[in-house]
């Protein structure tokens, strides 16, 4: 009597099975494949090392095209990085760099409790927000730090070291311009995809999309849930078939509140999307989509006090009178100059921080000389580069402090702006 099979299982086929003559040998050698135990008793490799590891070694086993089409390679950075939740220490299972400059952060569980979707969740997006907080500096230490068994970062190698040295051993791989800009400022705005691996789902995908729309709400973060089906592969060995059990990559209800003078008053309004049951509002509800001036006010005003926000506001008003053109992201707005249509952004407004960096073209064209003067005038405000790193024209990398540091400082800044402004501008100009 055949043992008992689940149906939708992978049907393997000898290469010497056919159609017209399928002889009694050659089906033994074909048959339902079964699925490969994941139990706690099974053996080591069985286990969530053998899924971190297979991401590692084999990157392209994932599904990122699903999130990204655009992206054709994953470069892994590393294995069990440290990073700092607020005082408490988590370590990233796997975390990898797109070929068009956007991180993919991978948490692997073996998901024999149910309870723990929840838990494990929370935890993937504190890593994302922990991360695109950090300088890049900061990150790259991160990443140094990591397992051994992930081939961390050398000590003076950076992520785009890492990159241009894999796209050089691969004819085909073709990188986003100025990858090192791209990949800080996607990082930094939270445009991160975060895949949970799994070797089975039982939890409820309908609950969980419920759920990551409540959390996730209008961020611009992509979710992800993968199972890595493993099947044994009698006498010969595995075979791994990935699939995307879930895709968040839009939230389907946001809910903005608005604080307005005098008694407190709550404003909510909610936007359904594709998950609901009525007709989907095209582009309202896309998480990518740039942010608004008074959308970013709104934000700026509920995470920050009156004083602060304040501050940050008319300091905003004066960028906005001298240098129109603006950019805006998911998640910030930066000013910065145009040279003959070229849009080099110096600062971004975030709803709690603000980051002034130069960008790596522009540092490349200013010359050691008069990035360190621009770098010395910015710091003569209050401290966006490191004190140390201020007379180093190799330290490119800026700090992203909270607004609270403008308190007082909105002329200087203004002015300590406008001059680097000009001397970026010249620069840029020499060269077009």
């Amino acid at each position: 009597m055949p043992s008992k099979q689940s149906l939708g299982s992978p049907l393997f086929l000898s290469k010497d099975y056919t159609d017209s003559n399928a002889s009694r040998e050659s089906t033994l050698k074909s048959g339902i494949l079964s699925r490969a135990s994941m139990k706690i008793d099974y053996d080591k490799k069985y286990q969530e090392e053998l899924l971190q590891d297979v991401v590692h070694r084999w990157p392209s086993v994932l599904p990122v095209r699903d999130f990204y089409p655009s992206v054709t390679d994953l470069i892994p950075l590393g294995r069990e990085i440290p990073v700092d939740l607020g005082g408490a220490a988590g370590f990233i299972d796997n975390l990898f760099v797109t070929n068009d400059a956007h991180l993919v952060i991978v948490e692997t569980k073996l998901w024999r409790n149910p309870e723990a979707t929840r838990e494990v969740i929370a935890q993937i997006l504190q890593y994302g927000m922990a991360l695109s907080r950090l300088s890049l500096d900061d990150f790259e230490a991160g990443v140094r730090r990591s397992s051994a068994k992930g081939c961390p970062l050398g000590p003076n190698e950076t992520i785009l070291q890492r990159v241009t040295d894999t796209a050089a051993q691969n004819s085909f791989m073709e990188l986003a311009d100025e990858f090192e800009d791209s990949f800080d400022r996607s990082r930094r705005d939270g445009e991160i995809l975060l895949l949970i691996v799994t070797d089975g789902i039982h939890s409820s995908a309908e609950r969980l999309v419920q759920w990551m729309n409540k959390v996730v709400g209008s961020a611009p973060y992509k979710f992800g849930l993968v199972e890595l089906c493993i099947f044994d592969l009698e006498d010969i060995g595995r075979i791994i078939v990935p699939r995307t059990m879930l895709r968040v990559t839009e939230a389907s209800r946001h809910v903005v509140i608005v604080k307005t003078e005098g008694p407190k008053q709550d404003v909510a309004y909610t936007v359904t999307g594709p998950d609901s049951d009525s007709p989907p509002r095209k582009d309202t509800s896309t998480a990518s989509k740039p942010i608004t001036d008074e959308l970013l006010s709104i934000q700026i005003q509920r995470q920050n006090s009156s004083e602060i926000s304040e501050t940050v506001e008319a300091l905003r008003s004066q960028l906005r009178s001298m240098f129109p053109k603006n950019r805006a992201t998911a998640s910030s707005i930066q000013y910065g100059v145009d040279v003959d249509g070229d849009f080099v952004p110096l600062v971004s407004f975030g709803d709690t921080h603000i980051w002034f960096q130069i960008p790596i073209r522009a540092v490349r064209v200013l010359g050691d000389e008069r990035f360190v003067l621009c770098k010395q005038k910015i710091n003569g405000v209050t401290v966006f580069y490191r004190p140390e790193d201020v007379s180093d024209p190799q330290k490119t990398n800026a700090l992203s402090p909270r607004f609270e540091i403008l308190v007082g400082k909105v002329d200087a800044f203004v002015k300590a702006f406008s001059e680097i402004a000009e001397i970026v501008r010249s620069a840029m100009a020499e060269v077009s």
